[in-house]
C-alpha cells in the first residue's frame, strides 16, 4: 500500500497567523499596495507617454535643431547651408577688408596727405622767401599769394605727384599688414574656439525649413489687457508640426490653434474668441507642438510658463495680418539621422561651424543656434519624466526596506517568544531550513499580494491620475497604454526580493542557536551583562528609562522612518513656502518694474533711439556664458550709469579694471564671494573674460553681474554712445515696437513660481496628508512591536495592581520621548537633505532660486510627525488595555 505525503503542519499556521495579527498586515499592505500602485502607475504612464513621444519625433516632423538670423536669408546663403561645407571665412575677410580699405583709404589719405604737403611747402616757400631777405612779418603777408601761385605751377604739381605716389604705396601697405594681422589674429582665435581646422570635421548635409514666427500679446478674455504672450507660427507641413487634441486646425484668416495645455489652465474653448495684438480670432482648435512639449519662451528660463505664454498656429493670411517682428527662424533636419545622442552632438559641432561660416561669408548674424538635444521645450518634459520615474523607484525601495526592517524585527521578537516551541520542533527534527522558510513566507507573501494589486491598480486607477498630472504640467500628446515589464520588475520582483534579502539575513541569524538554546530561551549570544545603574531618579522615571534601553534598535528604526518622512515633508511643505516668499518678494527682486532691452540703440536713420519717459534711464546689457559640466550658464552682464536711480551699488563706479558687483543669486548657485574671480565666456565668439567680484547685489533675481557703462562699452568693444536698452519704473510707449527685443517685468520673476504653483501646488497638500498618513503607519507598526516585546512585563504590573492609564503613561511616554527628540532631529536634519538636494537639482538648470522653508514649515514638519504619533497613542491604549493580567503567568518560565 502507497503511503501519503504527510503535509508540513507550519503550512497551516501560516493562514492562522494572518487572521491572528490581520489588523497589522493590513496596514502594511494597505501601505504597500498604494506604495507600489502609485510607483507602478507612474512606471506606465511615463512608458507609454514616452514612446508616443519619441514615435512623434518622426511622425511630426520634429526638427534637429534651430537657428536664426537677423534678416530673412537669401536662396544661396540657403542652398550653401544645406551642404553643410565650411565657407572660407578668412578669405571672406580678407576680400571683405581690401573692398574697404580701397573705397574708403584713398580719400582719407588724400585729405590727410594734401593737408601734411602743404604744410611742408609752406613752411619750405617761407624760408624760400626769408632767404631772399624779407623779414619774417613781410615773408607771413606774401605767403598766401605766394602759395596761390605755386599750386598753378607744375612744378608744385609734379612735386606733389611723386611725393603722394611714394606716401600713399608705403601707407597703404603699412595698413593693409596691419589689417592682415588683425584678420590673422581675430581667425586665429576663432580657429581655436570653433575648430574650424579641426581634422574630424565632416560635412553635415542638412535639410532647411523656414520656422518664421512673431511674438505677440494675447488677450484671452478680451478685457483689453494683455494676459501674457503669444508666439505665432504659420501652418506648414513642412517640419515641426501639431498633434490636434480638439477641434480643427485653422482653416480661415481669423482662425488660430493654441495649446492644449495653456488654453486648459486659461479656461479657454474650442470655438471662444481671443484677441491677439488687437485682432480677434476665434479658437478652431487645441494642439500640442512636437517642439514644444512644454512652454519654454526662451532656452534659457529655468522652468516654462504655460500660464502666461502661448504657442499658436494661424493660416499664412492670419499671420500676415500681424504686425509685430518677424524672427527669421530656421529649421534643419539631417539627411543622415545620428544613432545616439553623442552622434547628435558631433553632427550639431560640425553644422554649427559650417552655419557660422556660411552666416558670416553672407554678411548675416546668427542671433540663435539651437540643437534639439539641447532645447529645453523638446526635452524638459521627457526629463523631467524620467527623473521623476527613477525619484520614484528609489522611494520604492526605501519604503521597502524600511517596511523589511520593521517586518525583520517582527519576526525577530516573533522567534523570541515562540522560542520554546521552535525548540521542541528543532528536537522532534524539523531543519534549521524548514523553520527558515516559514518565518521568510509571511513578509514575502504579503509583499507579492500587495504587489499584485498594486499592479492591477497602478495599471487602472494610478495611472490615469499620473498622466492627469502630465497634462496639467506638458503639452503632450495623445498615447496608448502599453505593458511595461520594467514596472513589473521594479514593483513586484525588485520588493520581494529586498523584502526576501533583508529578513532572509535576520532570520538565519536567529536560527543559528542550538535546540536547549531556544528551549531555555537563551538567544543571546553575548554573556548576560550586568545591569546598567541607572541614576537616582524615581522609581518611574528608572522605569521608563530601562524601556527606552531595552527597545533603542526599535528607536533607531523609528528614526530612520521619521527621518525618510521628514526630507519629503520638507518638500512637501518648503516648495510652497518658497514659491510664497518670491511672489510676495518679487517687487524688491527687481531694480525697475520695467526693463526694456532694444534690438539696437540707433533707428533706421542713424540717431540714438530717445523716449521722453522721464523714469527711462540708459543701461548696457551684454549676454555671456558660464561655462559647467552640466550646462552652460547665460550670465547678463549690466552696464550701469553712474548715479543710477535703480541700481543702487556703493562705489560702483570706482571699481577696478575687471571688477564686477554680482547678484546674489550667481554668488549663492556657484559658491562665489568677495574676491572670487569668475571666468566667463562669449556664446558665439572665442573670447574669455575674467572678473573679481568686488560685492554682492540682492536686488536681482537673475544670474547677472554689474559694472559702470563706460568700463562696459569698453570692455566690449562698444562706441562711446552705445546702450541696451531703458530701465523704467513707468511703462515706456514712444518707442516703436520693432526696435524692442523684449521687456522684463515682474512676470518674468513670478512666472516659474505661477507655473509651479499650479502645476504642483495642490499635490502639495495631498503630498503632506500622505507624509502624516506615513508617519502614522511606520509608527503604528514599531510602538506595536515594542509593546508586544513588553507584554509580559505589561501583564505584570497589572498584576502588581498598575492601572491602564499609569501603564500607558510608562510605556507609551517613554515612546513619546525618543519620537519627539526624533522628529525634532530629523526635522532640522531632513531640512539640511532637501536643501542640499534642491542645489544639486538646481544645478542642472539655468537660473536660480534658493529653497527654503519658513519658521512656520519647521513647526508644521514637526506637528505633522507629532499628528501621526497621536493617530497611533489612540490604537497603543487600546492594545495596552486588552492584555490581559493573566499572559505573564502563562508565559512563566
Amino acid at each position: 500500500m502507497k503511503s501519503r505525503k504527510i503535509k508540513n503542519p507550519l503550512i497551516k499556521r501560516i493562514p492562522r497567523e494572518l487572521l491572528g495579527d490581520w489588523k497589522k498586515y493590513i496596514v502594511v499592505s494597505l501601505f504597500l499596495i498604494l506604495t507600489i500602485g502609485f510607483v507602478s502607475g507612474m512606471y506606465v504612464a511615463n512608458g507609454s507617454m514616452m514612446k508616443a513621444a519619441d514615435e512623434g519625433k518622426s511622425k511630426y516632423k520634429m526638427e534637429d535643431g534651430h537657428f536664426e538670423l537677423n534678416h530673412k536669408a537669401d536662396d544661396e546663403l540657403l542652398s550653401a547651408i544645406c551642404t553643410g561645407e565650411k565657407a572660407d571665412i578668412k578669405q571672406y575677410d580678407i576680400d571683405k577688408a581690401r573692398e574697404e580699405l580701397d573705397k574708403e583709404f584713398e580719400e582719407k589719405f588724400r585729405s590727410e596727405f594734401g593737408a601734411e604737403f602743404d604744410k611742408a611747402f609752406e613752411e619750405q616757400l617761407k624760408e624760400t622767401l626769408m632767404a631772399q631777405g624779407l623779414d619774417e612779418e613781410m615773408a607771413e603777408n606774401m605767403l598766401l599769394e605766394a602759395m596761390k601761385q605755386a599750386k598753378e605751377s607744375e612744378d608744385y604739381q609734379s612735386a606733389y605727384d611723386r611725393a603722394y605716389t611714394e606716401a600713399y604705396e608705403k601707407a597703404y601697405d603699412e595698413a593693409w599688414e596691419e589689417i592682415q594681422n588683425e584678420i590673422d589674429k581675430n581667425y586665429a582665435d576663432a580657429e581655436e574656439k570653433y575648430e574650424l581646422n579641426d581634422p574630424d570635421f565632416k560635412a553635415t548635409p542638412v535639410t532647411i525649413y523656414e520656422n518664421f514666427y512673431r511674438n505677440e500679446d494675447e488677450d484671452n478674455n478680451n478685457d483689453g489687457i494683455a494676459d501674457g504672450t503669444i508666439r505665432i507660427y504659420a501652418k506648414t507641413d513642412d517640419v515641426n508640426l501639431a498633434c490636434l487634441m480638439d477641434g480643427s486646425f485653422p482653416e480661415s484668416d481669423d482662425e488660430i490653434a493654441i495649446d492644449r495645455m495653456h488654453a486648459d489652465n486659461m479656461e479657454i474653448k474650442v470655438g471662444d474668441m481671443i484677441t491677439v495684438s488687437g485682432l480677434q480670432y476665434k479658437v478652431s482648435g487645441l494642439l500640442a507642438y512636437v517642439n514644444y512639449s512644454t512652454l519654454h519662451e526662451k532656452s534659457t528660463d529655468l522652468m516654462f510658463d504655460a500660464l502666461k505664454f502661448d504657442v499658436a498656429m494661424v493660416t499664412a493670411g492670419g499671420f500676415d495680418r500681424l504686425n509685430s517682428t518677424i524672427h527669421y527662424a530656421y529649421a534643419w533636419q539631417y539627411r543622415n539621422e545620428p544613432s545616439n545622442e553623442k552622434e547628435e552632438k558631433s553632427l550639431s559641432d560640425d553644422f554649427m561651424k559650417a552655419l557660422l561660416t556660411q552666416a558670416v561669408a553672407g554678411g548675416y548674424e546668427l542671433q540663435d543656434y539651437m540643437p534639439a538635444y539641447a532645447n529645453p521645450a523638446i526635452h524638459f518634459a521627457t526629463d523631467d519624466m524620467g527623473s521623476d520615474k527613477a525619484m520614484g523607484g528609489v522611494l520604492l525601495d526605501i519604503l521597502i526596506v524600511i517596511i523589511a526592517f520593521i517586518f525583520a524585527v517582527t519576526i525577530s521578537n516573533t522567534i523570541i517568544k515562540e522560542a520554546s516551541a521552535i525548540g521542541t520542533l528543532r528536537a522532534l527534527g524539523y531543519s534549521k531550513e524548514e523553520l527558515i522558510r516559514h518565518y521568510l513566507s509571511m513578509p514575502v507573501i504579503v509583499t507579492l499580494i500587495s504587489a499584485v494589486i498594486g499592479n492591477i491598480l497602478g495599471y487602472s486607477v494610478f495611472k490615469n491620475v499620473v498622466v492627469s498630472m502630465y497634462y496639467n504640467s506638458y503639452s503632450l500628446p495623445g498615447y496608448e497604454t502599453i505593458w511595461n515589464p520594467e514596472a513589473f520588475l521594479k514593483t513586484t520582483l525588485v520588493p520581494a526580493a529586498l523584502m526576501f534579502v533583508v529578513n532572509l539575513g535576520i532570520i538565519i541569524k536567529m536560527m543559528q542557536h542550538t535546540p536547549l538554546q531556544f528551549l531555555r530561551h537563551d538567544l543571546k549570544k553575548e554573556r548576560r551583562k550586568k545591569a546598567m545603574k541607572l541614576p537616582k531618579w524615581s522609581f518611574l522615571g528608572r522605569f521608563r528609562l530601562r524601556i527606552i534601553l531595552q527597545n533603542i534598535p526599535n528607536y533607531v528604526i523609528l528614526f530612520c522612518g521619521i527621518f525618510f518622512i521628514s526630507v519629503m515633508l520638507s518638500m512637501a511643505v518648503g516648495m510652497p513656502d518658497t514659491l510664497k516668499f518670491y511672489k510676495e518678494n518679487a517687487e524688491n527682486m527687481m531694480f525697475s518694474k520695467y526693463q526694456y532691452v532694444l534690438n539696437s540703440s540707433e533707428n533706421d536713420e542713424g540717431n540714438m533711439i530717445c523716449t521722453e519717459n522721464k523714469d527711462a534711464e540708459k543701461f548696457g546689457m551684454y549676454s555671456l556664458q558660464k561655462k559647467g559640466n552640466t550646462i552652460d550658464e547665460e550670465v547678463s552682464i549690466y552696464g550701469v550709469e553712474d548715479k543710477s536711480r535703480y541700481v543702487k551699488i556703493d562705489g560702483l563706479n570706482n571699481l577696478a579694471e575687471n571688477e564686477v558687483y554680482i547678484s546674489s543669486s550667481f554668488a549663492d548657485k556657484y559658491n562665489f564671494s568677495v574676491g572670487s574671480s569668475v571666468i566667463l565666456d562669449e556664446k558665439y565668439e572665442n573670447k574669455r573674460y575674467s572678473f573679481k567680484v568686488a560685492g554682492i547685489y540682492d536686488k536681482c533675481q537673475s544670474i547677472a553681474a554689474f559694472m559702470p557703462i563706460q568700463k562696459f562699452r569698453s570692455l566690449f568693444d562698444l562706441e562711446e554712445e552705445n546702450f541696451g536698452g531703458y530701465l523704467s519704473n513707468s511703462e515706456i510707449t514712444d518707442i516703436p515696437e520693432e526696435k524692442i527685443a523684449t521687456v522684463i517685468t515682474e512676470r518674468d520673476i513670478t512666472k516659474m513660481c505661477d507655473q509651479l504653483d499650479h502645476s504642483m501646488g495642490s499635490y502639495m497638500e495631498y503630498f503632506q496628508i500622505l507624509c502624516i498618513l506615513l508617519s502614522a503607519v511606520l509608527i503604528y507598526l514599531l510602538t506595536k512591536i515594542i509593546i508586544e516585546k513588553n507584554e509580559n512585563a505589561i501583564s505584570m504590573t497589572k498584576i502588581l495592581g498598575y492601572e491602564n492609564k499609569e501603564i500607558a503613561s510608562l510605556y507609551l511616554l517613554s515612546t513619546t520621548i525618543m519620537l519627539v527628540m526624533a522628529d525634532v532631529l530629523s526635522t532640522g536634519l531632513g531640512s539640511l537633505v532637501m536643501a542640499q538636494a534642491w542645489k544639486a537639482i538646481m544645478a542642472s538648470y539655468s537660473g536660480w532660486f534658493p529653497f527654503m522653508i519658513a519658521p512656520l514649515g519647521y513647526a508644521k514638519i514637526f506637528v505633522f510627525i507629532l499628528i501621526g504619533y497621536l493617530l497611533v497613542m489612540f490604537f497603543d491604549y487600546r492594545r495596552i488595555k486588552r492584555i490581559p493580567m493573566d499572559s505573564a503567568l502563562k508565559n512563566m518560565e
